[in-house]
């Protein structure tokens, strides 16, 4: 399998998840980026049906387990607020489908859960409006007083949800203050907007989890 040059890329085979329902697995992308050659990350990924791509869901950042020890550096927040992890998914999810392939033989579809960079200041209008047109089709602002009321909560919900994600695509430590500063509200009332937004539909993940940091190698690697 040809990689990019620049990476090494490792993947696993599609295996079971414990509990899960019929029709899902899971599958690990490994690289080592070319700029931070004592790092390892790993991302993990669902498959379902043996068609369809989502994620993804965690992403594991520790020292690459062929570096020496005596080579081996800290991993830390610094490191990874540093690290490309936009471009990294972008080629995580282009080697699965160079190594995986449905049943008959075609590309996976890697259109569920794709990774998107923040939109910026100036898109977030527009793109909450897609989001909300996108998880409310039913709701139309020309409908009456009631319908404008709850699409004008919606788009707010929408642009809170987006501007804090980029506030914490931006390495802000407190994304929620950020956005209470920038709307003239409290923190707490940030948190409860994305609460609803969450209830709503409208907390489209724009960042994978990082769900694991360590320093040494892990006892499965």
């Amino acid at each position: 399998m040809t990689t990019p040059p620049q990476h090494r890329v490792r993947i696993t085979d599609p295996e079971p998840i414990e509990g899960a329902p019929d029709g899902l697995s899971q599958v690990f992308v490994s690289l080592v980026p070319a700029s931070y050659p004592h790092v390892l990350v790993r991302l993990q990924y669902v498959i379902r049906d043996d068609r369809k791509v989502e994620g993804p869901y965690a992403i594991r950042v520790q020292q690459d387990p062929d570096t020496p020890v005596e080579e081996w550096r800290p991993v830390g927040a610094t490191l990874i607020r540093d690290l490309p992890i936009t471009k990294l998914e972008r080629v995580a999810r282009m080697m699965l489908t160079f190594g995986l392939r449905t049943p008959e033989g075609a590309p996976l579809d890697l259109s569920a859960g794709v990774f998107a960079q923040p939109p910026s200041a100036d898109e977030i209008p527009a793109r909450a409006e897609e989001m909300v047109r996108t998880h409310h089709p039913d709701v139309n602002p020309d409908h009456g007083p009631g319908a404008l009321r709850r699409w004008n909560r919606l788009i707010r919900l929408a642009e809170v949800q987006l501007e804090y994600n980029a506030a914490a695509a931006q390495g802000e430590k407190a994304p929620a203050t950020v956005v209470a500063e920038k709307r003239g509200v409290s923190p707490a009332t940030v948190s409860t907007w994305l609460h609803h937004a969450k209830k709503e539909g409208l907390d489209a993940q724009m960042a994978p989890d990082l769900s694991v940091v360590a320093v040494a190698p892990s006892a499965d690697e």
